[in-house]
């Protein structure tokens, strides 16, 4: 037993040593890999110590370098657009709306069949009392009888009548009455894309300062996070707002490219108040990084120094992303190799951490 726990020890140490040479040798190793990425293009300029090159959010970059790494800069165009509000949905499940069309649908079989069956013991009841009052053709109890079976088939009648109604009053409370309406409309050819998946829908909520009227002007939204833009088309007011949310509740439609059933999403929708001010960002200046857009703006007084700012991605337009705010016109930004630039500037940051 010793001799095979000397041997665990040993077994142990050795391990321990690998490791601790494997990191050694990458330590060590750790400038030359450096040289060899900067050989091949993955970085730009000297090895200049990260202090003297760059600070959070800045990169300085000599002429010549920024000329050989064939980065270019542009200046941002001034532009206005349409006012628009941001807006806040969800892309719900129809299914529940699906099983009530279906519901709706065998219920209404049925009331036809019973109200088939209501005129036919009528009918018979009718006959029935004309023979008996006819000199007594029939019996009394034979009139009796059909007369109640003619009640009873209409009191049947009634109640899945009845029941209809508040199938479909609950569903136009929880839906609103145009989406009820489509819903147990057989022929309603504007139901149909939300039944095959072509379109999805979508809950928005507006913000209260919004006119209702401004619910049906152009709506484009995205997934949150995402830098895409899908129009969606109002379909009409929502009974409630989403959970937690405050603001007027809307159901929009849209293509179902790039959404899923629960998908979060954010949406600019023209408030109808005149007109911002702003630039319009090309669209190959963003770049992404922790999940916000960026454009790298050139310093107006050193032209070597490049800044990352913040510009938003909520509203395409011609040309490119319309920014309301953080930017001016004129200001250059980086309309080719910002990407270089950015992992530039986090090399530097890493390579500052390890010599920290």
């Amino acid at each position: 037993m010793t001799e095979r726990r000397s041997n665990l020890i040993l077994t142990g140490l050795l391990g321990i040593m690998i490791v601790a040479l494997v990191a050694a040798t990458i330590w060590l190793g750790r400038d030359e890999y450096q040289q060899l990425a900067r050989e091949h293009g993955e970085t730009i300029g000297d090895d200049k110590p990260a202090g003297e090159k760059h600070e959070p959010g800045r990169i300085e970059l000599p002429e010549a370098d920024r000329i050989a790494s064939g980065i270019e800069t542009a200046p941002l165009l001034a532009a206005d657009a349409d006012a628009f509000a941001e807006v806040h949905g969800t892309v719900v499940d129809v299914a529940p709306l699906i099983e009530a069309r279906a519901r709706h649908a065998t219920l209404s079989a049925e009331i036809r069949a019973l109200r088939a069956t209501a005129n036919a013991s009528k009918a018979e009841a009718e006959r029935a009392t004309a023979l008996f009052r006819d000199d007594r053709n029939v019996s009394e109890r034979v009139m009796e009888q059909a007369i109640a079976e003619s009640r009873m088939a209409h009191e049947r009648l009634a109640a899945a009548e009845m029941q209809l109604r508040g199938q479909l009053d609950a569903l136009r409370a929880t839906w609103g009455g145009t989406l009820a309406d489509m819903a147990v409309n057989p022929g309603s050819a504007g139901f149909a894309p939300l039944v095959d998946g072509r379109e999805l829908l979508v809950h928005v909520t507006l913000p209260y300062d919004v006119e209702a009227s401004a619910a049906g002007r152009p709506l484009t939204i995205a997934p949150v996070g995402s830098n895409g833009r899908i129009n969606a088309r109002l379909v009409s007011t929502a009974p409630a707002t989403a959970g937690g949310t405050v603001g007027a509740a809307y159901y929009y439609r849209a293509t179902a490219a790039g959404l899923r059933v629960g998908t979060r999403v954010t949406g600019n929708l023209a408030s109808g108040q005149g007109k911002s001010a702003g630039v319009v960002v090309p669209e190959k200046a963003i770049v992404w990084f922790s999940g916000r857009s960026w454009v790298y703006v050139r310093d107006a007084k050193n032209r070597e120094v490049f800044e990352r700012v913040a510009a938003s991605t909520d509203r395409l337009v011609p040309g490119g992303w319309f920014v309301a705010k953080g930017l001016e016109p004129g200001q250059e930004v980086v309309v080719t190799g910002a990407q270089l630039l950015l992992s530039e500037e986090l090399e530097f940051q890493i390579r500052n951490e390890n010599e920290d």
